[in-house]
């Protein structure tokens, strides 16, 4: 009886380690996402205490930026020319570095989006220095960059879904964009061929690592500007999440793994109980003795 009792102890205990590292990422992506979440809401809740002046001066430096970039097509991811610009992380800087934020209804992306630097990355998405800052205009193509295969976070994961037609938004201050893929494209790292400013064209493209952990090249989705009329009302309803990860059936399999666990405890506790109790047989000596 105390091997089965030693055996069902040890079973459990593996059962709870495999399980925790099963859910592990998961839950520190869900728990992420709500932090991305909260930081989105509060640089809404900033920009609407801004003047609109304020406003305007933080995308006039932008614009000024973005001409400095159209007039060097050449130099625009060169060393030159970031240095011949305004200071890159003054401009749409409203404390933390973030810029704005990214949504992609098809893969449920929702990021901020952060001025150029390796820690951004760890927190959302990246605009990519020495190319236009995302707020539209001819002649303009931003670089928004985030992670594939991260621990624990699910960033551009799921930019592999994305197809020509597909759509996705960036909002800048109470701005919001809508780009619509129109090309993708499969390169090498160095190869910024397709990253190069289009005379005329309003571009965005994303980039991420592929292939998932391995990382030998880069997956660049590009979207180029779709001109529709907003309301600022739009802002606090589509660049907030409902949280989507809720219900995603591997958060679903995960509670219920859990929930598994703790009735194999309590199931364990019970029988630890049982066993210490005297038997009949036992009590009845116990009497004798007595």
């Amino acid at each position: 009886m105390k091997k089965k009792h030693n055996f069902l102890i040890i079973a459990i205990i593996l059962l709870i380690v495999s399980g925790l590292i099963f859910i592990y990422p998961t839950l520190s992506n869900y728990v992420n996402q709500v932090n991305c979440d909260s930081e989105i809401k509060q640089y809404n809740s900033n920009v609407k205490s801004i003047s609109q002046s304020k406003k305007d001066n933080y995308l006039a430096e932008a614009k000024k930026y973005n001409e400095n970039l159209t007039l060097n097509v050449s130099k625009a991811f060169s060393n030159e020319s970031f240095n011949n610009t305004a200071k890159y992380e003054n401009i749409l800087n409203f404390g933390n570095g973030q810029i704005g934020n990214i949504r992609i209804p098809k893969i449920n992306v929702n990021l901020p989006i952060f001025h150029d630097s390796e820690n951004a990355l760890r927190e959302g998405a990246v605009h990519t220095a020495n190319t236009s800052f995302p707020i539209g205009g001819k002649s303009t193509h931003s670089v928004i960059s985030a992670h594939t295969a991260y621990p624990g976070r699910i960033l551009f994961d799921n930019l592999t879904e994305m197809e020509i037609g597909d759509v996705f938004y960036i909002t800048v201050l109470d701005d919001k964009l809508k780009y619509k893929v129109v090309e993708i494209n499969i390169v090498e790292p160095d190869d910024i061929s397709k990253l190069q400013i289009v005379d005329g064209k309003d571009y965005v493209t994303l980039v991420t690592c592929t292939p998932y952990s391995i990382n030998t090249h880069r997956l660049l989705v590009t979207g180029e500007r779709v001109i529709e009329t907003h309301t600022s009302t739009d802002i606090s309803t589509d660049d907030t999440t409902d949280n989507p990860i809720l219900i995603n059936p591997i958060v679903v399999s995960s509670v219920i793994f859990v929930l598994l666990i703790i009735l194999l405890i309590i199931l364990l506790i019970v029988l630890k109980k049982r066993n210490k109790r005297p038997s009949e047989g036992q009590e009845v000596k116990n009497e004798q003795k007595t």
